[in-house]
């Protein structure tokens, strides 16, 4: 890309670049219109990561055990990997000064593969009895728990490239510039559900937000950095229960037969509003406010104008109704019944 030409105006200190030109193909800010795309790759020492964890388990006389384990780990990335294409890499790095900025200026940002917080072990119980001469059996119980952090997501601004900063990058990936008063953020007139939402209406639900989110709340007068928003814990547990069958043979071996219940997600069985995993947004990205007007172009207004996202209004949280759903890692409780014979075991 080319040099900025124009700045963002009418915003207070968000003042970021405004490029010319960039279109679906990228228009005339290229370097060299000859290629679509000429990428520099380089390595980098800026960042870190690192991890905890430590365990416990017990074994008890009576048939009971349990296990229980905690784990931390975080990591900051001056640049993320999350695609199998350099053009996907460049488009979609979180920027304020746009697409050819440098990460290592930029500084490590928390990263997309940050662990987190996790808490998981087992409590179980076993018991093996004699039926009948030769014949016995054995019975065990076992609740599996997991709860980890969700994950991190990006404050950003629902806004098209190529009508905002328009810098080749994809849509919605413009950080936030988070306002310490109303004059820093053009607030347009807001209709939704039927009610007008005056600019100081929107100021005033978009500031008790910003003051309720340390994510926010700390970028005060700045642009908030990357997956500085988290999404609440998820809690899942799963149940188990193995039910043996089996007959002493004359070289002390058993054949079994084995009769299993799993219950997936055993958490939404018990409550159908338990056991979500919940996620916030779409490729991690939060959209706080929303472009109404055009930027991006030559010619046009370089003064946005923005409305706030209608969740502030109506109380939801990014994570609301995105759930995973998918496999056996589902928001939703799934049974699986098995029957196997054992040949020769103990």
């Amino acid at each position: 890309m080319k040099q900025p030409t124009r700045n963002l105006t009418g915003a207070g200190p968000d003042n970021r670049p405004l490029f010319n030109g960039v279109s679906a193909r990228f228009g005339d800010d290229v370097v060299d219109p000859n290629y679509t795309g000429i990428f520099l790759a380089s390595n980098t020492d800026v960042g870190y990561s690192w991890n905890f964890a430590a365990s416990l388990s017990r074994n008890f006389t009576n048939g009971f055990a349990g296990t229980v384990s905690y784990s931390y780990g975080d990591a900051y990335t001056a640049f993320d990997g999350t695609s199998s294409q350099n053009s996907s890499q460049w488009r979609g790095y979180y920027s304020p000064i746009g697409r050819n900025a440098d990460p290592e200026n930029l500084g490590a940002q928390r990263s997309n593969f940050a662990f987190g917080h996790r808490v998981f072990g087992q409590v179980s119980y076993g018991k093996e009895y004699r039926i009948a001469g030769d014949f016995g059996g054995r019975s065990r119980l076992s609740l599996n728990f997991n709860a980890q952090t969700a994950g991190g997501f990006t404050y950003n601004i629902n806004a098209s490239n190529f009508r905002f900063v328009d810098d080749g990058g994809f849509s919605s990936n413009e950080l936030f510039f988070v306002p310490e008063s109303i004059d820093q953020i053009p607030l347009v007139d807001l209709n939704y559900d039927g009610t007008t939402y005056s600019p100081q209406q929107q100021w005033e639900l978009l500031d008790a937000y910003i003051s309720d989110r340390k994510g926010l709340q700390d970028y005060r007068g700045d642009y908030v950095e990357r997956n500085t928003g988290t999404v609440p814990l998820n809690f899942t547990m799963d149940l188990r229960f193995l039910q043996d069958f089996y007959i002493e043979m004359a070289n002390g071996k058993r054949n079994t037969i084995q009769v299993s219940v799993d219950i997936f997600n055993f958490t939404n069985m018990l409550n159908p509003d338990w056991g979500r995993i919940k996620f916030a947004g779409s490729f991690g990205g939060y959209n706080i406010v929303r472009l109404r007007n055009n930027t991006g172009f030559p010619g046009s207004n370089t003064t946005p104008e923005y409305t706030i996202n209608p969740d502030l209004i109506d109380g939801l949280e990014p994570w609301d109704g995105n759930i995973d759903d998918s496999g056996l890692r589902s928001s939703r409780w799934q049974m699986q019944v098995g029957v196997r014979y054992i040949f020769g075991g103990n």
